[in-house]
């Protein structure tokens, strides 16, 4: 998922504009046992593989806002997004099937 796309995104289902350069990113590939069972529940972690590829968007104004994105290693396919703010989960979804 590209910058844009998440700018869009937070336009999009949370109402909230955010300027590119005031968001902060990070990717690190992770296995299923270093990733936090509250934000990664088992349902998920099933249909993720192991190592995943886990991309991280930080953006704090008004709130503190928290994305990950969770991708094949190899080919960097999109498949599971989460969405915090001020630390509580507020969406998720599966994006696409293994």
């Amino acid at each position: 998922m590209e910058k844009e796309q998440l700018l869009h995104l937070f336009k999009k289902r949370f109402g909230v504009t955010i300027e590119l350069n005031n968001l902060g990113n990070e990717t690190v590939l992770l296995y299923h046992d270093e990733l936090d069972n509250a934000l990664f529940p088992s349902h998920v972690l099933e249909s993720l593989p192991n190592p995943v590829l886990i991309h991280t968007y930080m953006y704090k104004e008004e709130s503190e806002w928290l994305i990950g994105i969770a991708s094949k290693a190899i080919t960097n396919q999109p498949l599971y997004l989460i969405c915090l703010k001020d630390g509580r989960r507020i969406y998720d979804k599966k994006i696409a099937v293994i």
